[in-house]
């Protein structure tokens, strides 16, 4: 049996919208590099604890309201790497949202 699509939306909207991009680049902003490689962004921030947990909680609550992104995340002895993949099918102007908050 095919698994139904996933919606290209988030359920978020208003106020709760913008605490999480908030939230967002708060934490982005610690990312000590982001690139953009293709259909992916690749972050690394320090390895720290506190931000590892807040990275979960994030990544875990994005999940819940934007289905079609897929983060994974790993930690290293020295970073913690996280990866965020697009869909193909995201239009233009999604995706140059997506990567404006969470890429360079």
């Amino acid at each position: 049996m095919e698994t139904p699509p996933r919606p290209l939306s988030c359920s978020l909207n208003g106020d709760e919208l913008l605490d999480r991009i908030e939230a967002w680049r708060e934490v982005v902003q610690r990312a000590t590099s982001r690139r953009v490689e293709g259909d992916r962004v690749v972050a690394v921030y320090p390895n720290d604890a506190q931000l590892l947990g807040r990275l979960r909680e994030l990544i875990a609550a994005e999940a819940e309201c934007c289905a079609f992104l897929r983060f994974s995340l790993e930690e290293t002895p020295d970073a913690i790497l996280t990866e965020l993949r697009l869909p193909e099918e995201l239009p233009d102007s999604m995706r140059t949202r997506v990567v404006a908050l969470f890429g360079v």
